[in-house]
């Protein structure tokens, strides 16, 4: 995964804080848990779970050291630091595992599932949110269309798609596999409105790194094309459609 700009993130990201608002709107705590937030990025979400902490702790692992250098400077009193779900070492560590809008961007499902199964205590529990399938092309689809245009194919010949859009279905079964059970698995087809394409080219900017990394000097290009080819999807140059699987898991006692 790429090293995402973690200060223009933390500009353009008003839409990952909606998304996860909604998703902890009916989630309790006690307070006093141990969480982890995989994939934490600028921060903004950690500190709003550590507000509901009286006397527990959070601590935020992120990939890029970008995203965490931010986190870092705009919450100095959490505990972050550069981490991958793949290999964090946690082991019946946290009492919650939370992440949002991240796990589609690991191409191995099975053993992100795995490592939060480890880092669960007994009886803990995990609630991760992400883009899943849907029969509407993605917007990151969209993108691995376009690379596949004249203009931009000599850049991308051997470009791997560096996400993963599963099925809701896929995902419940995989999950079980590694040993958590599911609590309860919700699909929502959702709409976000940019306030002007250039606004979406923005935000698309913040998450495009694995793409911009192959065409230096022309990302701001590549980004343009690929809203202005997604545009004929939705019917708008400032709208995003995603598909988000909002599923809680848990790790038995035994």
């Amino acid at each position: 995964m790429a090293d995402w700009d973690g200060a223009l993130y933390e500009q353009v990201n008003a839409l990952q804080r909606w998304v996860a608002d909604r998703s902890l709107v009916d989630v309790l705590f006690r307070g006093d848990e141990q969480v982890l937030d995989v994939g934490c990025g600028d921060g903004a979400i950690t500190a709003r779970l550590a507000d509901r902490l009286s006397t527990g702790e959070i601590h935020g692992i992120d990939v890029s050291p970008r995203m965490i250098s931010a986190a870092q400077d705009r919450h100095p009193g959490l505990d972050f630091e550069v981490g991958d779900v793949l290999t964090m070492p946690y082991h019946a560590a946290f009492d919650v595992v939370t992440s949002f809008n991240v796990l589609h961007w690991v191409l191995d499902q099975r053993e992100v599932y795995a490592r939060i199964r480890a880092a669960l205590r007994p009886g803990g529990w995990a609630l991760v949110q992400f883009v899943c399938g849907s029969p509407r092309p993605s917007l990151e689809a969209t993108a691995m269309n376009v690379c596949r245009q004249p203009e931009w194919a000599a850049s991308f010949g051997d470009f791997e798609a560096p996400f993963v859009h599963p099925q809701a279905d896929d995902v419940t079964r995989l999950v079980q596999t590694v040993g958590l059970e599911v609590i309860s698995a919700t699909v929502d087809d959702l709409r976000w409105d940019f306030r002007s394409g250039s606004d979406f080219e923005r935000w698309a900017g913040a998450g495009f790194g694995d793409w911009a990394a192959r065409v230096p000097g022309r990302e701001a290009a590549f980004v343009a094309e690929v809203v202005s080819r997604y545009s004929e999807i939705t019917g708008s140059d400032r709208t995003l459609l995603f598909t988000q699987l909002r599923l809680r898991m848990r790790r038995p006692e035994a």
